[in-house]
């Protein structure tokens, strides 16, 4: 993954150190049912629990610290984001690799990743590069190598977050949008 951080512009033993408690990002977040049957997956494999549930997600666009974004780029990326026609689709998870949750086939998420990143390329907006590698993250514990199978994991994705996630905090709602089925339902 290649990121852009924001320094403090300050340094410890000639370091720049890093800014990144209250980042920007473009993401979606599993239901309910699915955040609740992750984090049976984080006991039953005695991963380290300390991060809520409620924040698990897939980031699909970082941004960098908000703090530093321009209220004309945060405009763009609103306006992007509501420009996305994406019908819902399926995620599901089965694998434990490394500390995060994967997948097998992950098209329909690839794809509707692409097709925001091209929106908020049409309108203009700032990012840092960011090479996209659909996962889940269960715990931010030190990395242990891990390759597990298990039972899957599904969920429908039906919206799509702005999310400034504070550090230690939790996940602000900055924004959302609603994904819809171009034809309707005919069952």
């Amino acid at each position: 993954m290649t990121m852009m951080f924001a320094t403090t512009g300050g340094n410890v033993s000639g370091q720049q150190i890093r800014r990144d408690d209250q980042m920007l990002y473009l993401m979606i977040k599993p239901d309910p049912e699915a955040a609740a049957a992750m984090d049976g997956l984080r006991h039953q494999y005695d991963l380290a629990r300390k991060y809520a549930l409620e924040r698990f997600h897939f980031t699909l666009v970082p941004f960098g610290d908000i703090r530093l974004l321009s209220p004309e780029n945060l405009e763009l990326i609103r306006r992007a984001a509501a420009s996305l026609q994406t019908e819902p689709f399926e995620v599901t998870l089965n694998r434990i690799r490394g500390n995060g949750l994967v997948g097998s086939r992950m098209l329909a998420l690839r794809d509707f990743q692409r097709a925001l990143v091209a929106r908020l390329d049409a309108f203009g907006v700032d990012r840092p590069d960011y090479a996209f590698n659909p996962h889940v993250s269960l715990t931010y514990e030190e990395w242990q190598q891990r390759n597990i199978p298990v039972s899957p994991i599904s969920w429908r994705v039906r919206q799509l977050l702005l999310i400034n996630s504070v550090h230690g905090k939790g996940h602000e709602l900055l924004g959302s949008w609603t994904l819809a089925p171009r034809q309707g339902s005919l069952f």
